[in-house]
């Protein structure tokens, strides 16, 4: 049976087929390059403390099936290209794993499991897991696969599935908001868009706003393989009290937002690994417009491609007020899909986003940094608290997401394997952890003046002398020397 004949099947004889947007197209060609791995896999896993009805749970898993066009939704390809294939009946069903008592440490796994397990678009892109340790300790996890969803997304479908769960559990119906509009629309108004007159502008503002800078070349450990794995790891950082208080006022006297100042910092610690004066980052921004679009769960993402420029003078202050400028500008074309604007250049290998959890529903703190759990909130007359698993590893080359925890503030640094060693990664969340201490305590400090490298690494460095040790010097020399969810940038949640 073909891969469209089976989507056929699966999705039903009432099926539509639906092109794709510009990013739907990027995610399925990393899904053809391979599809076995899960470095787009978004996933939610959560630890349920309380009476779970199973019942309950596989009936509103189902709702949602109905509810969401693209948890109906399979993806195939043919000699007339790709396409999404929306069938009138839910593809997704609620799995059951009992562990039977296997304690806290199996359950943590399972969650892990469930969510990285890989997904095949041609027979659905959706997953929920319902995992039950004892009568009053369960995991429900929930995955998608980046074509269908995005961080918005993640909540919106553990908020329906929850909401549906909690109306069933006591014999009423979901009290969900009816959805206006869908991602057909979305996808529809896209195409409009990118073939008119004001589309056409906006491609060529991001073109002119990259002009000839280069993507960010962070030195690698190992050259870039022909046929990527898609294959990571994280590298943690709880930031210091001292510089998560005094980034609000230090932002504020710099006149822009603290997501400004925390990506001017980003491209400051860029500037000084890779020697490039001027470069282009990744700042994932929401696509999503309007209270239509508000409750859709979807891909709604455009990566803006933002340029750095440095000089010998540069200043954190100048160089945050240079960031801001630039994502405002951004902001303006960020309809435009970056993709179609730069269809075959390599536009950005590293990128920023800032995640503020608490302004999502249900309101579930994030994990703190070497904890396996999260702080437990009431919902839905349970007891929720979020898993840490790994997630997003080997997007890209580098990948940082700011993160808000009841400690303070984490920056997690996610990377590719096929590329950069944990080390590296670690030594460069050392330069940043710096960079962004010394930003706070003296925005008018030149960028360059900064020593990225500690008392103890320095006297090591010289104790080896040129032999074959550890690389400092991308650390301190001035001169040496490319999708990527969610603040949905610093803008969705601003």
């Amino acid at each position: 049976m073909s891969a469209v004949t089976e989507a056929a099947a699966v999705a039903g004889p009432a099926a539509r087929s639906l092109p794709l947007t510009a990013i739907q197209q990027s995610m399925w060609t990393a899904y053809r390059v391979s599809p076995e791995a899960s470095a787009y896999n978004i996933v939610m896993p959560l630890r349920l403390r309380g009476r779970v009805d199973p019942a309950a749970m596989d009936a509103a898993v189902t709702a949602v099936g109905a509810r969401q066009e693209l948890l109906r939704s399979v993806f195939t390809e043919s000699a007339s290209g790709v396409q999404r294939t929306v069938g009138e009946q839910p593809l997704v069903r609620l799995e059951f794993r009992d562990l039977d008592g296997a304690g806290e440490s199996a359950l943590h796994r399972a969650a892990e499991e469930a969510g990285a397990r890989p997904f095949r678009l041609e027979s659905g892109a959706f997953r929920v897991v319902l995992l039950r340790d004892t009568d009053e300790d369960w995991a429900l996890v929930t995955s998608a696969h980046h074509i269908v969803s995005d961080f918005t997304s993640r909540w919106l479908l553990v908020r329906d599935v929850l909401d549906a769960y909690e109306g069933f559990a006591t014999g009423a119906e979901p009290r969900w908001r009816p959805i206006p509009g869908s991602y057909a629309d979305h996808a529809a108004e896209e195409l409009r868009y990118t073939a008119s007159p004001s589309g056409l502008r906006a491609a060529e503002l991001w073109k002119e706003s990259v002009g000839q800078a280069p993507a960010a070349e962070l030195p690698l450990d190992r050259p870039r393989p022909a046929l990527r794995s898609y294959r990571g790891g994280t590298v943690v950082r709880q930031l210091a009290a001292e510089s998560a208080a005094g980034l609000a006022p230090a932002a504020a006297a710099a006149a822009v937002t603290p997501f400004a100042y925390l990506l001017g910092v980003f491209q400051a610690l860029t500037h000084r690994w890779t020697g490039q004066d001027a470069f282009v980052l990744g700042v994932p921004a929401t696509s999503r417009m309007g209270r239509a679009q508000r409750d859709v769960i979807g891909c709604f993402l455009n990566t803006m491609p933002v340029r750095a420029d440095f000089t010998p003078g540069s200043t954190f202050r100048s160089a945050a007020e240079q960031a801001g400028q630039r994502v405002m500008g951004g902001m303006m074309g960020v309809r435009y899909p970056c993709a179609l604007a730069f269809p075959r250049a390599t536009v950005f290998r590293t990128a920023l986003f800032l995640v503020q959890m608490d302004r999502m529903e249900p309101p579930v703190p994030n994990v703190p940094p070497g904890a396996a759990e999260g702080p437990s909130v009431p919902y839905a007359g349970l007891d929720i608290a979020l898993i840490d698993v790994p997630q997003q590893e080997g997007q890209l080359d580098l990948l940082l997401r700011i993160e808000q925890t009841p400690e303070g503030v984490t920056a997690v640094f996610s990377y590719d394997t096929d590329v950069l060693d944990r080390e590296t990664v670690a030594r460069f969340a050392d330069g940043y952890e710096r960079m962004l201490a010394a930003a706070v305590a003296g925005p008018d400090t030149p960028v360059a003046d900064v020593e990225l490298a500690a008392a103890g690494e320095l006297e090591a460095l010289l104790a080896l002398g040129s032999g074959g040790g550890a690389d400092f010097g991308s650390f301190d020399s001035a001169d040496t020397v490319d999708e990527f969810e969610s603040f949905e940038s610093a803008w969705e949640y601003r």
